[in-house]
């Protein structure tokens, strides 16, 4: 065992060796046979956890597989373009992600190797605590616990910790309890048991309490009461409502596409101008019903407004005056957009296409 810690008395010593062991045994039985396991590799597994913040498992596995083929190491990646990238990354959102992805491949690339630790994993664009953690623990064997959602939510359980855990009073305490039992021979798989377990198992809601390993150690097995409540997180505030129009101007086979600035939601990415064309523009009216979605911190109900411009010229014009260009639709498809996009993307060129309106 590691430094216990918090864990002062020999009972709590116990109680994690126990846990620690009878994790081991039940994650060589049940763990998932994921492509970045199975294909181990520094590259490989630095995409799994970047792709894997806020992304399922099931889209995550064929993004992983398309992206490597895309880019098949590091260098392929870091000499790409952004753009490139970003088109790439379509369909897992949260495109932050994407950008420093590619900045640390740039940085990788110039160095000319990967790091060779915890720290120097931690000093790239876009890799916190927790990725620097895993990939060090799963990639190089350095004895790190990483802490993820996952996690937080066993070991709250495990622990019965009543601090919020997205608070630093709370992550600690779970820090601490990641620490005293991670498996210092074997942390890669360690760290790996633990998330599995929440995911499989020791799930936010209606946990499989009697198919756990931990639960004749665990505080909370079978307490619904505790399990509800555990891990306590601070209430998130209410997501903003957003009133989006994007005006689809066109003129033929062209429409005028504008580029988002580089902070900010859907950054660099492409999508329709937010500001109406001028009156000399025609109306036709709205290509589908207003379609909701949802960000982290922002519900979005967006209507999509079709004009006709009088002439190319005219279409050129007002696509400039605010920063943008004229594309046809398949090289507007070509580009990154944001989800918002990609998911209505079929029904706008159908109505398009037809001159269909609401």
């Amino acid at each position: 065992m590691n430094d216990p810690g918090f864990l002062q008395k020999k009972t709590d010593q116990k109680r994690a060796h126990a846990a620690q062991k009878a994790l081991k045994a039940w994650y060589l039985q049940h763990a998932r046979a994921l492509p970045w396991r199975e294909m181990p590799s520094l590259y490989g597994t630095w995409l799994s956890e970047i792709m894997l913040q806020q992304t399922r498992v099931e889209t995550g596995i064929p993004k992983w597989h398309a992206f490597r083929d895309r880019f098949p190491d590091v260098h392929t990646l870091a000499v790409a373009s952004e753009e490139e990238v970003m088109k790439s990354w379509e369909g897992l959102g949260y495109y932050r992600r994407a950008r420093l992805l590619h900045k640390a491949a740039k940085a990788i690339h110039e160095a000319g190797a990967f790091p060779d630790s915890h720290a120097g994993w931690l000093a790239l664009p876009g890799i916190g605590p927790y990725t620097a953690a895993a990939i060090a623990s799963i990639g190089l064997g350095e004895a790190v616990a990483a802490v993820d959602g996952n996690v937080q939510r066993v070991l709250s359980r495990w622990a019965s910790i009543e601090e919020p855990v997205d608070a630093k009073p709370g992550a600690a305490h779970v820090q601490a309890v990641a620490d005293a039992w991670l498996d210092t021979q074997n942390p890669g798989d360690h760290n790996q048991a633990v998330m599995e377990l929440g995911a499989l198992v020791c799930a936010p809601r209606n946990p499989s309490c009697e198919k756990c390993p931990l639960s004749d150690t665990c505080h909370a097995a079978g307490d619904p009461a505790m399990w509800r409540r555990l891990p306590v997180k601070t209430p998130k505030k209410k997501p903003q409502a957003w009133d989006l129009t994007w005006h689809v101007v066109t003129c033929r086979d062209h429409v005028a596409v504008v580029q988002r600035p580089e902070t900010g939601v859907w950054a660099t990415m492409w999508c329709f101008p937010e500001i109406p064309p001028p009156a000399n523009f025609a109306k036709v009216g709205n290509l589908c019903e207003p379609v909701t979605h949802i960000l982290t911190h922002k519900r979005i109900t967006a209507t999509f407004t079709l004009w006709q411009a009088p002439d190319p010229d005219a279409l050129e014009a007002f696509a400039r005056k605010h920063g943008g260009g004229l594309v046809t639709w398949p090289e507007f498809e070509a580009r990154a957009r944001p989800r918002l996009l990609t998911k209505v993307w079929d029904v706008l060129l159908r109505a398009h296409a037809l001159g269909e309106v609401e």
